[in-house]
């Protein structure tokens, strides 16, 4: 799978319109909120389950998890990992670095009892996970194709380095023939090798959900630093 960023002028004029949107809207929504019938607490800076991505990815694993172990790499106050544990029994880990939402999405598992289910891991994307440990795994990274320093939870730099380096985590964590399913927009840029399962309207764009396979058999051998035919880009 490869990801390649949108670099028109248009388009990063367009982005930038969606990123100041982002911003004023993620200002007011914080506090007590409702998602795909959770009750969750979302702390001031915390994204919120407000935007087309959040509720198109959880359809989208809803309609494909069967059980096992997911992971969701930056979960934040946890409502797509929740929402995956109530829909489909699924047991889901949570990562994340901002310690003060991890512990929110703790405090939701309790408050909706899904906290047999849900197990919060504060770390940068799937970085202290075992590879090749889980069956799904879920991803609604930053994915507008601008520079981070602009907006942690929303841009994923310049070239995508931050999107790409979260989707590659995502995808080593997978068990051979497990699942990715993240999202992008089309502001992001061309995502190639994936399976497209539904797109929504935004304000500007159209925020897209896909699902990558991870590749059965033995993974070649190859040099330190070097990327695995297949995976991610």
């Amino acid at each position: 799978m490869k990801v390649a960023p949108e670099t028109s002028t248009a388009a990063r004029l367009r982005a930038l319109a969606a990123l100041a949107a982002l911003k004023i809207l993620s200002r007011a929504a914080w506090g007590r909120l409702r998602f795909k019938g959770l009750r969750v607490v979302v702390p001031r800076g915390c994204f919120a389950p407000i935007f087309v991505s959040t509720a198109l990815l959880s359809d989208a694993a809803a309609a494909l998890a069967k059980g096992g172990l997911a992971v969701e790499a930056g979960a934040g106050c946890g409502p797509l990992a929740l929402s995956l544990a109530r829909s489909r029994g699924v047991e889901v880990v949570g990562t994340d670095v901002d310690v003060r939402c991890l512990r929110a999405s703790l405090a939701n598992a309790k408050l909706n009892k899904l906290d047999a289910l849900y197990h919060p891991v504060a770390c940068a994307e799937a970085s202290c996970l075992r590879s090749g440990a889980f069956d799904y795994a879920l991803a609604n990274p930053p994915y507008l194709p601008l520079d981070q320093r602009l907006s942690l939870p929303a841009c994923g730099g310049a070239s995508l380095e931050v999107y790409r380096r979260m989707l590659a985590d995502a995808a080593r964590v997978l068990k051979q023939g497990g699942i990715l399913l993240f999202t992008a927009s089309t502001l992001t840029g061309r995502v190639e090798g994936a399976a497209l399962l539904g797109e929504r309207w935004a304000l500007f764009d159209r925020v897209r959900a896909y699902a990558w396979r991870k590749p059965s058999g033995p993974s070649p051998s190859r040099p330190r630093g070097t990327r695995a035919a297949g995976s991610p880009a």
